[in-house]
């Protein structure tokens, strides 16, 4: 494994270790019977303990000894090319708690609470490096995409992820807010702020799992 730099370009699928997907226990699994829509606030609800696993990267990076200057185990967190690439797309479609929580079909104004594209049917996997889609809250093109990565990091990588929000429901939080603005620029202006807090991809010494 090499240190994350840019993912956005298909590479053959490596296995992913299990150690890193947490397990997911019978009442998790009776908490996602509430649907999308419910993800936001089942997240505040559910306690670290139920997502045991969350805060890691891979055994190998831990094992070989990858570790920050300072002996801490390196941050984690795949850039937004990952998770649309070929091997994001199978850690999108494997782990659980991405794929009950945060399906790749699952409508993004209904995940983030907000009718941020005037069309309701848009998906988080149409809001990828290669689409140009308009939104209604004066974001720059690449915002849902940024969302979308945060949202999926936050919910994988948990404290390990380097922005500042470490949690999926943080992340909606934080996307509601920015939208939340009064006027076109202040809108613009949140929006930006928000994707300058979760483009952490040139953090020193990032990890991302799926890596070569």
């Amino acid at each position: 494994m090499t240190k994350h730099q840019d993912d956005s370009t298909d590479r053959d699928p490596k296995g992913v270790d299990p150690n890193a997907v947490p397990k997911v226990d019978q009442a998790r699994r009776r908490l996602s019977t509430l649907g999308v829509s419910g993800t936001a606030v089942m997240l505040s609800v559910t306690s670290r303990s139920a997502v045991a696993g969350w805060g890691t990267c891979t055994g190998s990076e831990i094992a070989s000894g990858n570790l920050s200057r300072a002996g801490d185990a390196n941050p984690c967190g795949c850039s937004p090319g990952f998770w649309w690439n070929r091997n994001g797309t199978a850690l999108w479609n494997s782990a659980p708690t991405l794929q009950l929580n945060f399906p790749r079909t699952a409508k993004f104004n209904q995940v983030f609470g907000v009718s941020f594209f005037a069309d309701d049917d848009i998906e988080l996997k149409d809001v990828g490096p290669s689409t140009n889609l308009q939104n209604q809250y004066s974001g720059g093109p690449s915002t849902a995409m940024h969302a979308v990565a945060a949202l999926l990091n936050a919910q994988f990588y948990g404290d390990r992820y380097p922005a500042p929000y470490k949690t999926a429901a943080a992340v909606i939080s934080a996307f509601q807010a920015a939208c939340g603005g009064v006027g076109p620029s202040n809108q613009r202006d949140a929006l930006a702020a928000f994707v300058a807090l979760v483009d952490v991809y040139d953090t020193p010494d990032l990890w991302c799992n799926g890596d070569d």
